[in-house]
This record gives C-alpha cells, structure tokens and sequence, in this order.
C-alpha cells in the first residue's frame, strides 16, 4: 500500500507540473483574457476609462513574469493620459522600457480640465525625446490653446513612423465656453512646415466650417502635405448620420463653391461624415486615381448628388469598387414618386460617368427617377458601363419597371466583355410601375432563377445592403480608436 500512495502521489506532482507548463504556454492574447476576466477592479474600470493595464499586472505576479513584461516593448506602447494629473512619472518608465518600439499616444479633455496648460507641456516634454517612434496620435477635445500648444510643437518633428493622427474638436466651443468673435478662429494644420512622411492619415474631426469652400480647402490642404496617404477620414463635429438630400441645390450654388481640383496619387480609403451639399463639392474637388473606397463613417458607401456626375465622367476614380448616388427628396414627393426637374440635367451625364468606372462592383441608386426607362437599360445594358459590375441596388427609386430589370440583366448576359450581375436589391418598388401584373411576375419570376433577387419594403437597420461591410469588410465604425 505504500508503494501505491507513493504511485498515486508521484501521478499527482507530475499533472500539477505539467498544467503549470500549458499555463506558461498560453499564447499572450488568450491569458490576457482570461487574467483580466477575473480582475474585479479591470471589470469595475473598464467603462470609465480605469481599466487596469494587464502588463502592469503580469509585473506583479512574480520576478518571472515581471522580467517578461519589462523585456516585452509592445506592452508598453500606449500612452493614454485621460486623467486630470498625467501620469508623467509612470509612462517616463514605459518609454524606457519601449527600448526604441514604436508607441501611441491618447490625449484627452481630463488633464485641462481645471489645471492650466502646464500638464499639456509636461506631456509634449515627455514624448518629443521618442516622437520618432509615434506610430499614431490622438487628441480628444481638449482647448484651444493646448491643442495650439501640441500641433506648433509637433510642426517641426520628424515623425517617419506616424500612421494614424485623429483630432477631435469640439463644435463651436473650447470646453463649453462659447467662441468669443473676436478672437482669430484657429485650426489644426498637420505637417504645415513641410512635413511630408506621414503614410497614413487616418482621419481627422473639427468644428464645422461657416462655408463649404472651407472643407474641400482644408481637406485639399491636408492631402497636398501628405502625398504618401493612403487612407483619410474626415468628420464635421456635430454631424449626425441620416439621409441628406445631396442633389436639392441649385446646379448654380454647386458650381460656385467648387475649386480647382487637386490629385493625389496614394490616396487609397476616403471616409467623410458631413452634409451632402458639402460632400458633393468636396469629392468633385479632388482626383484620387488609386481611390476604393469613399465612405461615411459608418462604413457604407458615400451617398454621392446626381450633380457629382459631371465630374464622374472626367475619370476621376477609376477604381472605385462601390458608389451611391442619391436624387432630391423633396416634401411633395411621395414615396417611389421622386420625380424632379433638378435631377435631368444631371442624370443625361449618366453613363459617360459609370463608362468612367471599370472596377465598379456595386452601384446604389437612392430616390432616383429614371423617367420611364430612359436611363437605365441604356446605361446599364451597353458595352463599357461598369463592365465588372455585381451589385445592383435602387432605393425608393422612380421611373422603371421589372421588365426593364431583366432587359438589363439579358444584356450583360449576352456582352463578353462585361460579368453577369449576380444580385438586385429593390427597396419599396415605385408606385407607378405602368406594366400588366401578368407582365410583372413573369419578368420577377425569370429574374429569380437568374440572379439574387431581393425586393423589399424597408432600407433601414441590418437589411440594408452595404458592398464595402458585407463583401470588402470595412468596419462600422472607422473613426473609433
């Protein structure tokens, strides 16, 4: 029986040693999970910006783990400095221990809040030894003068790693104190002393601009000192997503706040949030021959006026993968009854624009009318419009008929030259649709069997159909940290 115990014991010390190693073991993202999981003061924190930094936990459990995390620099890479005294102390040790990785910094409103502009300059001397190393940048509604204080130290930097800078102002105010007008507005300028090895841009916030000449500038301006970006997000402060007639303006008004237009040639994802007529000028102001993706901040297509098309037309995206074209929504039109006269002079540029478009997948049409099958075969159904399109979608649109759909999906059928569409999406079909019921099921029926036909009443939540999340899987919420 001894020599049993002794067995059973041995079996025992040998398990508990190797459960120890697969602990060990455990790839760092998984055990960080599970570490954090069980921390109640993480859990408490973790909505009110405290959560506990794990690697700062790891130190804690033994002179092991505590030799690991010092000798691991990306554990140690993110500066956030959203309480009111900064921890300058602290992250003074995190970039000796960073040992020459790149870093990221987190600026927030909390330091100035109450305390004068001494904690934004004891940051700025912290980081400006190591700035470098700054991978990404953000600052968060902080006031006037600190943000003055904070873009006139980083004129002069060279900054050959930065790869994201996000700046977000608050609308109007600085800190909920109302602008005085006679004070001399000032904004955030990015590389205005010629600092030019910025590769990635990824989005910037500010106050909204009295005129619209005043965004397409500063977004021109941005894009002119920094030719390596790849992608640029841009959001009015204030803005709040929903639909905004793009085409209800005057083609006069339109043409008056555009500028001559500006080319950048690395410019890969642009993301803008921001009214329609301000959106229309501002792509029709720019070239971007590299250009995929242009998108809210939601991560669905940028809803483009038919006043855009002109501009389509000259080329000036020819790798587009998705685009949304939106017509005028006035009060008097009825649902599927969108006709309006603004909308004709801007639609006859139709085709010569999707002509313009040979890497279209996806094409949305949004309170469109198409003036009785004027349009829509002729420039969907044609040699060279959109020769890869997939996707067709036509929201609470006018002017067409069922029929016609499948006169469009006959003709790319029979072109070698072009594919086949795969999916149709209809949102409330028009009310005055003029064919038999006869007529309307047969060429429903046919379109069925021949591609993805989804023909629905509502537009609205998980229904709606976005090319760039479901097939190019960009995020919803690109301007989020």
């Amino acid at each position: 029986m001894p020599a049993l115990d002794t067995t059973i014991e041995n079996r025992r010390s040998s398990q508990c040693s190797t459960q120890v190693c697969r602990i060990n073991d455990l790839p760092y993202d998984v055990f960080c999970v599970l570490l954090v999981m069980c921390w109640d003061d993480a859990a408490r924190g973790h909505h009110l910006g405290n959560k506990i930094h794990f690697p700062v936990i790891a130190s804690h459990v033994c002179r092991t783990w505590r030799q690991h995390a010092i000798n691991t620099p990306s554990f140690w890479a993110k500066l956030s400095f959203r309480s009111k005294i900064p921890q300058l102390g602290k992250y003074q040790e995190w970039l000796t221990r960073l040992r020459g990785a790149s870093f990221d910094v987190d600026i927030g409103w909390e330091p100035f809040d109450s305390a004068s502009i001494k904690h934004a300059k004891g940051i700025m001397r912290l980081i400006m030894p190591h700035i470098s190393h700054l991978r990404s940048l953000r600052v968060s509604y902080v006031p006037t003068k600190v943000l003055r204080l904070i873009f006139d130290r980083l004129s002069d930097a060279n900054m050959p790693l930065l790869r994201t800078l996000r700046v977000y102002m608050s609308r109007g105010s600085v800190q909920g104190t109302p602008n005085s007008s006679s004070k001399k507005s000032w904004e955030p300028r990015p590389f205005h002393r010629g600092q030019r090895n910025a590769q990635r841009l990824h989005d910037l916030a500010r106050d909204q601009s009295p005129g619209t000449r005043d965004h397409t500038k500063f977004i021109q301006e941005i894009l002119l000192r920094a030719p390596s970006l790849r992608v640029f997000g841009y959001r009015a402060v204030g803005y709040r997503h929903h639909y905004s007639d793009p085409a209800h303006q005057e083609r006069q008004i339109f043409q008056d706040n555009l500028l001559p237009s500006v080319t950048h040639s690395s410019l890969e994802e642009l993301y803008i949030n921001g009214k329609g007529k301000d959106t229309n000028v501002i792509i029709c102001s720019l070239r971007l021959p590299r250009v995929r993706y242009l998108a809210n901040g939601d991560g669905e297509e940028l809803l483009l006026g038919l006043c855009c098309l002109q501009t389509i037309g000259l080329g000036p995206f020819p790798n587009l993968v998705s685009l949304h074209l939106g017509g005028s929504r006035s009060p008097n039109s009825r649902p599927g009854n969108t006709r309006d006269p603004l909308n004709s002079p801007n639609f006859t540029h139709l085709r010569n624009a999707l002509q313009g478009l040979p890497e279209l997948r996806a094409l949305t049409f949004q309170h469109v009318d198409f003036e009785d099958g004027k349009y829509l075969v002729k420039c969907l159904g044609t040699a060279g419009c959109c020769p890869r399109l997939e996707w067709l979608t036509l929201s609470q649109c006018a002017g067409y008929t069922m029929q016609e759909l499948r006169e469009v999906v006959e003709a790319r059928q029979q072109l070698r030259s072009v594919h086949p569409l795969a999916r149709i999406t209809v949102y409330r079909w028009p009310t005055d649709d003029p064919s038999s019921r006869e007529d309307h099921d047969e060429a429903r029926e046919w379109l069925t069997r021949q591609v993805d036909l989804r023909v629905q009443v509502h537009c609205t939540g998980e229904e709606r159909a976005s090319y760039l999340r479901s097939v190019e899987g960009v995020g919803r919420d690109v301007f989020e940290l």
